[in-house]
């Protein structure tokens, strides 16, 4: 069997609709090219490539398809399309997709009311001459995924997720989650849709970054961060996306798949929050101070930085909520006031050195355990205070080999009495449709194995000891 290589292609599928009375349409395209390991990450309408003229050829082929098997519902004809804007059939899903609703925000049509009607034997309401087709829509998945970790997939609980919170007219949110659920590895690790619609493409793309800056899920990585610095890199604006780009990007070490750094605005953010939480709470800071004393230290820490910052009440009447804050005991001190913080809605309102902002701010935990969660432009920053005791048992042990996640094991590859060496693959694991490796972290001998193929394991399950080699 020969089959047709398309380099560099794009995938591009068109919406059909038949009903039981032998009519049929098509109702313009979806590009669905953004994709990691052929997974849909972003999808639009209409597509940045697609002419009026190649719409209908598109479109008339697909609905021949559709006529040809007498097919009767929604149904999506799928496409890859050459770098000479040639498309070729690749399949049929012959139902609604998870992508629909940029196909209804762009005619203005509810698909899903068309299914029951058709389903009830009636006609289908407009005619192919009817079909206009108004703005563009973008719809991203939001993945419960760390792409800055190979995009591996990650579980746990929803501590924060209010997305109603994010939604104005143009925006709609579909989600399977709640705040207080817990994302398991039983399921695709989607979400949540984040769909907008704009007046045109650069509107419908504003509109999505603003929408993934102000709908923060919290508790678990998630591609936020991601998604947002995809739409708005060079090549989405430009149209020229490939099935295969993101999968390159891995490859190649692109600068957006980097895990984002707290800036030191961020920290001097977290500094003046940490201040005021201190100074406006019950609950007294690991380190007790007298009130006499204006001027302290908080030490800070996020993911595996910390920082020192020297804090200082700012003085006389207008600077009520005014701190000096500095990156460290001897860095300059930033002025920043906390205007007003909103728990419900996760906000704060800060003024730094005279010009005012809102940041999503949200604090979990209670007491001195209490983290911020700083959101900024889609990334979400953990802050916490560096505890005076730090927990010894908290640094990895390279004796024990621990679950990262919880899902199935699929190999076992050592047994007890085995020597290993630094580096050398243990198990896997496999969740969300992916597949984790875990390696010796040092030499040694297998002492117990606590897991086989097949068994399902929680995160953080302890599978197999191993007796550390004594260094000479």
């Amino acid at each position: 069997m020969l089959e047709r290589l398309v380099l560099d292609g794009r995938h591009i599928e068109i919406q059909v609709f038949a009903d039981g009375h032998g009519n049929a349409v098509y109702i313009g395209e979806r590009d669905c090219t953004a994709q990691r390991r052929r997974q849909k990450v972003i999808e639009e309408s209409p597509s940045p490539v697609v002419s009026p003229a190649m719409r209908e050829r598109m479109g008339r082929d697909a609905v021949l398809a559709a006529q040809a098997i007498g097919y009767c519902g929604a149904g999506t004809i799928e496409y890859i399309v050459d770098q000479d804007l040639n498309h070729y059939f690749l399949e049929m899903n012959t139902r609604l997709q998870v992508e629909h609703p940029v196909t209804e925000m762009v005619s203005g049509f509810d698909l899903v009311e068309w299914q029951l009607r058709v389903a009830d034997g009636q006609p289908l309401p407009v005619r192919q001459e009817d079909i206009v087709l108004s703005g563009h829509a973008i719809e991203a998945r939001l993945y419960a995924e760390d792409p800055y970790a190979g995009f591996a997939p990650q579980t746990g609980p929803v501590q924060w997720w209010r997305p109603q919170q994010a939604l104005f007219d143009g925006v709609r949110i579909d989600d399977g989650i709640r705040e207080g659920g817990e994302v398991t590895p039983h399921y695709d690790p989607m979400v949540a849709k984040l769909i907008v619609h704009g007046r045109d493409r650069a509107d419908a793309i504003r509109r999505l970054i603003a929408t993934l800056d102000d709908t923060p899920l919290l508790g678990l990585r998630q591609n936020a961060r991601f998604l947002r610095e995809l739409v708005d890199h060079d090549r989405f604006r430009a149209g020229t996306m490939t099935t295969t780009l993101i999968d390159q990007w891995l490859t190649d070490g692109e600068p957006l798949l980097q895990r984002p750094v707290a800036s030191d605005e961020a920290w001097l953010l977290a500094g003046a929050l940490f201040a005021a939480r201190q100074q406006g709470s019950q609950h007294a800071p690991q380190l007790l101070r007298a009130d006499s004393v204006t001027a302290w230290d908080i030490p800070l820490q996020q993911d595996t930085v910390k920082r020192t910052l020297r804090v200082q009440t700012a003085s006389g009447p207008a600077a009520v909520g005014a701190y000096r804050v500095a990156l460290s005991p001897t860095d300059t001190p930033h002025t920043l006031r906390v205007l007003g913080q909103d728990a419900e809605r996760g906000e704060a309102r800060i003024e730094h050195n005279g010009v005012q902002r809102r940041v999503r701010a949200v604090w979990l935990g209670a007491g001195n355990d209490a983290q911020l969660h700083l959101v900024i432009d889609a990334a979400v920053f953990v802050f916490s205070e560096v505890s005076a005791w730090p927990n010894q048992g908290s640094a990895q042990d390279p004796s024990r080999a621990i679950a990262p996640v919880a899902g199935t094991v699929t190999q076992v590859l050592v047994k007890p009495g085995d020597t290993v060496t630094e580096g050398q693959p243990l198990l896997s694991i496999e969740a969300m449709k992916m597949e984790m490796w875990l390696n010796a972290q040092a030499p040694g001998v297998v002492k117990a194995v606590h897991a086989q193929p097949g068994d399902q394991v929680q995160a953080k399950a302890l599978l197999i000891d191993i007796e550390l080699t004594k260094e000479d």
